[in-house]
């Protein structure tokens, strides 16, 4: 199974607040990139909190069976209020890091690129879900891409309005490999003319 797909039904199942053993089987590189990539999402979080005044917003939340299983802080910049970042830490331990969002925006607001790393309870030696969304605006259309830290290319989708139409493209890594029939039309080509086809220097959060 990729690894890829090991992180998307992880991802699903952290919502539950567990995991399988899939990723403790993982190759010691995948593991050690994964890290590097929360610590450095961690980094680009601190750096940005650090330039800016901003507005921090504190609350416990958690899963069915651990209702206060973190502490969440989210912080806005006090000038624009828009989201900086949000960040979870375990209650009982809070010097481990839970999730992780960091959102960076264009000089219209418009978010150009976020980065999400989410540690599964239990599995520690690396997230078990990292996610790089590189966002570009053409006309009314918002198309984005999304990778993992490793660099695959797991989701793409475009909405906004072409021709008059309404559209809703959401495409999963295995349609993008088959080359789903939605990537011929029109639409597509003009939303994701300016999407990067590969995470490239993103694969460290900035």
């Amino acid at each position: 199974m990729k690894l890829a797909r090991i992180k998307q039904l992880c991802g699903v199942i952290l919502i539950l607040g567990v995991c399988t053993s899939a990723f403790a089987k993982a190759p010691n590189k995948h593991l050690i990139t994964w890290e590097a990539f929360a610590k450095n999402t961690l980094a680009l979080h601190r750096k940005l909190i650090s330039a800016a005044p901003v507005i921090k917003k504190t609350r416990m939340g958690g899963y069915a069976h651990t209702p206060d299983f973190y502490i969440e802080n989210t912080y806005y910049n006090a000038d624009t209020h828009r989201l900086i970042s949000r960040v979870r830490w375990e209650k009982a331990n809070p010097a481990q890091l839970h999730t992780i969002e960091v959102y960076l925006y264009d000089d219209e607001g418009r978010v150009t690129r976020d980065f999400t790393a989410a540690y599964t309870p239990g599995y520690y030696s690396a997230p078990t879900q990292t996610l790089i969304s590189l966002h570009h605006y053409t006309r009314e259309l918002h198309g984005f891409r999304i990778f993992d830290a490793s660099g695959y290319r797991i989701n793409e989708g475009c909405r906004g309005r072409y021709q008059g139409r309404e559209v809703e493209i959401s495409l999963d890594e295995g349609e993008i490999d088959d080359g789903a029939p939605e990537m011929e039309t029109p639409e597509y080509k003009l939303c994701f003319a300016g999407v990067p086809e590969t995470a490239g220097k993103y694969l460290i959060p900035q």
